[in-house]
């Protein structure tokens, strides 16, 4: 694993539930958690060894994830602009015990750690099957009805229809 330059605490001391995986590939990259007072935290794999897998962890608030999600921003620069102005860098061992934790200012992330210029979240991947995963995420991002709606009538290309009215789509 890459050497990290932090702040090394005794423990993790968030306290964080999985909401749904953001993307996945032989396993989870980026997963969104959430705390017991509805705040939102990101989960992205950066490293592994013999040991453990590395993730780094921050804050992220409502308006920065919609804008990932619809590719206002990039993953990069999340990490690189955390809302509370640093990452915990998480190690966790395959029964998933913390093994070491780090309090990282992003300028200190080894460059590996930093994902690409165009790293824009294609919210497609998202398993299509998965329409609740999708809907957990809309619900967390979108607080404006009207706003979901149109953003839904996109991603699922249907059109609403009125309580018992026929949908000719």
């Amino acid at each position: 694993m890459q050497k990290i330059t932090g702040y090394s605490l005794d423990n993790f001391p968030l306290n964080l539930r999985d909401i749904v995986d953001l993307i996945y590939f032989d396993g989870p990259l980026l997963t969104l958690f959430e705390n017991e007072y509805g705040d939102s935290y990101l989960y992205y794999w950066c490293d592994i060894d013999d040991q453990c897998n590395r993730w780094l962890v921050f804050r992220i608030t409502k308006k920065t994830l919609r804008f990932y999600i619809t590719q206002k921003l990039t993953l990069r620069e999340l990490i690189l602009n955390p809302v509370d102005g640093f990452l915990y860098s998480i190690e966790l061992d395959d029964d998933l015990q913390y093994r070491q934790t780090y309090l990282i200012q992003p300028q200190n992330l080894p460059q590996k750690y930093i994902p690409a210029l165009d790293s824009y979240y294609d919210f497609s991947k998202l398993d299509s099957e998965d329409t609740e995963a999708k809907g957990l995420v809309l619900e967390k991002i979108w607080t404006e009805k009207q706003e979901l709606s149109h953003l839904l009538i996109k991603l699922f290309d249907k059109h609403p229809t009125k309580i018992g009215e026929p949908s000719f789509a």
